[in-house]
């Protein structure tokens, strides 16, 4: 049985190159051709040879290899007498007639020829429109985690670090990028020039970049209080669009100077540069100092943005800027420590925004954006450790996931309030201190947090990094009424753990806080299977397990104490983070059978008269969770739908559709979310006045919303309209002079549409040239919102697998995105055992976690369905609904 002991570092295998010869600098020569779509290059590698061989293996992907050289030392380099292309592991092997000694460094010189591919990987083609209406291309790279192989042959691992001399020869009307300021601009002949970047520190490939195109810019300073030098920031974009990045670029010349004061060191290169690429597979890309980013994670339209859009740039740049330090500046030994940068920068970009934005409480937002996605994920049989064993490339993708991200983040969220934020960050900036310029693990943080804090970090995180899942604490109140009895067991939302699965002992912290205690009680932790803690129970009108809702856990108390916490919420006696703690907890509970639903629709009760957006938000999930497993409950889902009314509808009356002034984002986006809930759930009122609305706005009014409600109108307007408000709101998305933020959210508006014409249009439009690959997961998300519509959705994945999986055969995580948005709502066995027979002989390799996940959600949203399909209808029926 696991323990709060210290966890042994798992044995790991790795498919990692020889190790016999290894690159300390590149120099490279790129050539892009724009019209062609191709380009050429040139790599010379300085290379150390530690073991005596005739062979050079390095990573080479899609590439066309023409000559290779090596020269050792002073001597006349040596062609290589064969080069094999290996495919199934992307490796370029360099034959040499004449042995390379040990101990020997040496020259390897590679020419080489590449497409701009259309795959939103390697080195590739992103299309813009210019002022005239021209579809023209633009070259730019996307290399996390392996796909600097697919740009120029190299050392592709993270530990290979090396520095880099990149020139890019371009057309002389063009901008070119990379990493590095410009040291020099020379004419290279035929209308072309050689733009030559200084050095780079050492670094690893993933985190290299180039971009050629025709680029515009603003520019501003840090203040230089905390780098010791004013840092020059740009925000590049394609023409026309360069204003839109003011507010990033506001954002990121304040954190820049706070996470160097954070961190106690300097940021190390010359310049930052941030670009909003059109075509961008992920949300950004932190290449050291040329971050890379998709347009609506950079862009926003100071007039037009909605407040969402504007807090996830501040956010998705304080989130790049960490890995500016934690990850490019000290990276990872190998990607099974993913979470190191991940977890990390999600955890301080939280810590930033909070600083620069405090309006945003983006603290109590993390519970529901993170901890509690972590925690849905993490109830899966299906899930993943945080550190993960990884042994090769095609297992990489499938773990940038919840748990990497949100429960890293949320891991160091819990021991950093544990240990105290000041010991905290003083363990970081050793660690950093350290091993800058470097590699390093796990194990690197916890040894430099302890030193730090005075407490063994290892002892009890390395539990929660290296197991998979999460507790639920079962609170038992003992006679006497002064003690409970905490026990911990496994957590899944399919149900009970067996005792195989239940062999887990976590360090869990319990913050017990009682009814008029100033403060909780934070040196109570939990690490065996059971214990007794001292509570007044008896005394106190309430108490609660995990103030603040800190810990990665659920908590379930006996119908007496949460009775007490419902009449506490009524009251307004706990605080945000609780409320939305406790309401979360009961949902789960009710899912997995450890309670049951009539429980949870119970305890809604005591939030009619919330106000605060984040409970609203958490309430709002998890009623959206139960009509979309009760969809096709006849009876049922209308009572649900009128239960739904009843806290939706008296709450937009009460806030109106109109902005009230002075009050803040969070308030506008509870306007918003009251509106699309209420019209959702079928108030009346409130689904005429949105398409009112909405045809006001086409009429020329666009006075009728904030930046706000206008996405709300429009999803409401598609539910419950016709194909006139339909064709209009895909008509706003079509026009790319809108801000891309809501042009997106136009387009995920079309797939609430439950006509099923309307829906087939949305399938056919969604892989047509209007909609780009990158947003096509947009385009069809809405549609499993509609239990009459899956089964359309789902037969649109069957019947175009083959095109999809063509098309994103570079970055096949994506076709797990869409599996999920097409699969994971249904409920029932056979409809899981259809969709495991579909793919038994398709190549899954790449998306079979997503797989694996998406069919335990839907057997266990089939149990909680069977579980508690009569008790549902019963409680309905008694409450008049």
């Amino acid at each position: 049985m696991s323990s709060s002991a210290p966890a042994q570092k798992p044995v790991e295998e790795r498919e990692l190159l020889p190790a016999n010869v290894t690159p300390t600098h590149y120099e490279i020569l790129l050539a892009p051709d724009l019209e062609a779509l191709t380009y050429s290059g040139k790599v010379s590698i300085n290379v150390r040879i530690h073991e005596s061989t005739k062979e050079v293996v390095l990573h080479s992907n899609e590439l066309e290899l023409s000559k290779a050289t090596l020269a050792v030392g002073d001597a006349a380099p040596q062609p290589a007498s064969r080069i094999d292309l290996r495919k199934e592991d992307e490796t370029a092997h360099l034959h040499f007639a004449q042995q390379l000694e040990a101990g020997s460094e040496a020259t390897l010189v590679i020419e080489f020829r590449g497409v701009l591919n259309d795959l939103m990987v390697g080195f590739y083609r992103s299309r813009y429109t210019d002022a005239q209406g021209t579809d023209k291309f633009m070259a730019t790279t996307q290399f996390e985690p392996t796909d600097a192989r697919r740009a120029f042959p190299c050392w592709d691992e993270p530990t290979q670090k090396a520095t880099f001399d990149v020139t890019l020869r371009v057309d002389e009307a063009l901008t070119a990028l990379s990493n590095m300021d410009v040291a020099s601009e020379t004419p290279a002949g035929d209308g072309l020039k050689d733009v030559r970047f200084n050095r780079t520190p050492v670094m690893s490939t993933y985190l290299l970049a180039f971009v050629v195109g025709e680029l515009e810019f603003i520019e501003a300073h840090t203040s230089g209080k905390h780098n010791g030098r004013p840092i020059p920031c740009r925000v590049y974009t394609t023409p026309g669009k360069s204003a839109r990045g003011k507010f990033a670029l506001d954002v990121a010349v304040q954190v820049l100077e706070y996470f160097a004061d954070v961190f106690g060191i300097a940021y190390a290169l010359p310049k930052l540069d941030q670009i909003a690429i059109n075509d961008f597979e992920s949300g950004a890309m932190e290449n050291w100092g040329l971050i890379t980013y998709r347009e609506v994670a950079l862009l926003v339209d100071e007039a037009s943005s909605s407040s969402q859009a504007r807090q996830q740039v501040a956010y998705v740049v304080s989130h790049e800027l960490a890995h500016q330090w934690f990850g490019n500046l000290v990276t990872m030994e190998w990607w099974s420590e993913l979470w190191l940068n991940e977890g990390f920068a999600t955890w301080v970009g939280t810590l930033a925004v909070d600083h620069v934005f405090p309006e945003y409480h983006i603290w109590t937002q993390f519970l529901v954006d993170d901890l509690n996605r972590a925690l849905a994920l993490d109830a899966l049989r299906s899930s993943h450790p945080i550190q993960v064993p990884v042994r090769r490339s095609a297992d990489i993708s499938q773990i940038f996931d919840a748990i990497s991200y949100s429960k890293g983040g949320s891991a160091i969220r819990m021991l950093s309030s544990y240990i105290g934020l000041d010991s905290f960050l003083a363990g970081v900036r050793a660690y950093l201190q350290k091993h800058k310029y470097a590699n390093a693990s796990t194990q690197d943080l916890w040894s430099a947090l302890s030193d730090a804090s005075g407490v063994n970090v290892t002892e009890f995180m390395a539990i929660w990094t290296r197991t998979v899942g999460y507790p639920v604490l079962t609170v038992q109140e003992l006679p006497g009424g002064a003690q409970i009895k905490v026990q911990q067991d496994r957590y899944l939302s399919a149900g009970h753990a067996s005792d195989d699965e239940n062999q887990t002992l976590w360090w869990v912290p319990l913050r017990i806080k009682a009814a008029g205690a100033e403060a909780c009680n934070s040196s109570a932790v939990l690490t065996a299977r059971s214990a007794v803690f001292d509570v007044p129970a008896a005394e106190a009108k309430w108490y609660k397990l995990n103030h603040d809702t800190v810990g990665i856990c659920r908590v379930k108390y006996s119908p007496s104490a949460v009775a007490n916490l419902a009449a506490a919420i009524a009251k307004g006696e706990l605080g945000i983070n609780d409320r939305i703690g406790i309401i979360s907890d009961a949902a789960a509970l009710a899912t997995s059978g450890h309670s049951s639903t009539v429980d949870f629709l119970t305890l809604l009760r005591a939030y009619s008269n919330e106000t605060e957006f984040v409970v609203w938000q958490e309430i709002s999930q998890r009623l959206d969770a139960l009509q979309s497993v009760w969809a096709n409950e006849a009876e049922a889902i209308g009572s649900i739908r009128a239960l739904a009314r009843t806290l939706y509808s008296p709450l937009a009356k009460r806030l109106g559709w109109d902005a009230v002034s002075g009050e803040d984002s969070l308030a506008s986006r509870l306007r918003a979310l009251a509106i699309r809930a209420a019209g959702f759930s079928g108030d009346a009122h409130v689904a005429a006045e949105a398409r009112r609305r909405v045809n006001a706005f086409f009429e020329g009014d666009r006075s009728v919303f904030n930046s706000d409600t206008q996405r709300a109108a429009f999803a409401v307007a598609v539910r419950t309209g016709g194909r006139a408000e339909f064709d209009k709101i895909r008509g706003y998305y079509l026009d790319t002079a809108n801000p891309v933020d809501q042009r997106l959210a136009a387009l995920s508006s079309l797939g609430f549409a439950t006509d099923a014409a309307l829906v087939d249009d949305v399938l056919t439009f969604a892989l047509s040239e209007r909609v780009r690959n990158q947003d096509l997961h947009q385009a069809i998300a809405a549609i499993n919102t509609s239990g009459s519509n899956r089964q359309r959705l789902w037969q649109w994945y069957c019947d175009n697998y083959a095109v999809l999986a063509a098309r994103y055969r570079a970055s096949m995580n994506y076709m797990g995105i869409l599996l999920r948005l097409s699969v994971a709502e249904f409920t029932g066995n056979s409809r899981a055992d259809e969709i495991e027979a579909f793919f038994a002989a398709r190549d899954t390799s790449k998306f079979r976690r997503v797989l694996d996940q998406s069919l335990e959600k839907i057997r266990a949203n089939t149990r909680w369905l069977e579980k508690d399909r009569s008790d549902v209808a019963a409680w309905l029926q008694s409450n008049n609904y």
